[in-house]
């Protein structure tokens, strides 16, 4: 092999990684946790191994626990944590934060008070959707492997990888208005969750339940649909950013549908509709 080719073709591609990673939100570079790599590919590894393989091993001989009050106090501590977080975003984004709707662009110069708390508000938020793992911990504690399918693991890992890259490239501008969707349809999601964990004396009066399957998927339409204004609209949004956002919505929107699909297309098949709504999430 010509060792001359060998040395001009690193060049580019090492060139390129670092023009990415030099490109980071000069703002919060140096903060610590969700920011940096060497915690959050750990973290989701050790999920990944936990809910799918060490997990269920270990509770193989083991009696499934009974955890109804954890998960009550769990689903209760979500609903107020998430209502918090989209009163936060608001407040420091398109209430007091002078945001449009429409196309909002990042300014990496911005470092005001209000700008700064907007983006410390992001960072402790990537906590409660790290938090949303115990979701699936409580499947496997509870023996219940069949509701850890790959929608609902793909779901919660890509989730948390969204907060490591938009902390680290830009977690304010036009993706705000997608978290505090998202946040928004959290506190719907765990309201049911905690009704229906009280036991099925109220679960057979939730009569919305199937309807939380719709709501992500037209959550997530909505989001790509806000996405792709940066596209044609300049308003100072990285276009990569939206196409990245983009691309893995339509994967998740295709893994709900044909969830969606396969689940309610006939009810007569097995599994209440709370136990089928809730492998989603």
């Amino acid at each position: 092999m010509n060792e001359s080719l060998t040395a001009t073709s690193w060049p580019p591609s090492t060139s390129f990684f670092h023009k990415v990673w030099s490109s980071r939100d000069p703002r919060v570079k140096d903060w610590g946790l969700i920011n940096d790599a060497r915690f959050v590919v750990p973290l989701l590894a050790t999920y990944v191994y936990v809910v799918k393989i060490g997990g269920p091993r270990w509770m193989k001989s083991r009696p499934a626990f009974e955890l109804k009050f954890p998960i009550l106090v769990y689903n209760l501590f979500m609903v107020v944590a998430n209502a918090l977080f989209v009163a936060k975003f608001l407040n420091h984004s398109y209430i007091n934060g002078g945001y449009s709707f429409f196309c909002q662009g990042i300014d990496y110069t911005a470092v005001d008070k209000n700008t700064m708390a907007l983006l410390s508000t992001a960072w402790w938020y990537a906590f409660v959707r790290i938090g949303d793992f115990l979701d699936t911990i409580f499947f496997v504690l509870r023996k219940k492997n069949s509701h850890v399918t790959f929608l609902h693991v793909v779901h919660h890992f890509l989730v948390v990888l969204d907060c490591w890259i938009w902390m680290n490239f830009g977690h304010d501008g036009q993706v705000i208005l997608g978290v505090c969707v998202n946040a928004s349809v959290h506190v719907i999601m765990y309201s049911y969750y905690f009704l229906a964990a009280l036991g099925p004396e109220v679960r057979k009066h939730l009569w919305w339940k199937r309807h939380l399957t719709t709501i992500q998927i037209f959550q997530m339409v909505f989001v790509v649909l806000h996405m792709q204004i940066p596209l044609f609209y300049d308003c100072n949004y990285p276009s990569m950013f939206c196409v990245i956002e983009i691309v893995q919505l339509c994967f998740g929107i295709a893994l709900f549908v044909n969830f969606y699909v396969k689940t309610y297309s006939s009810r007569d098949k097995g599994g209440s509709d709370a136990d089928k709504t809730r492998k989603t999430e």
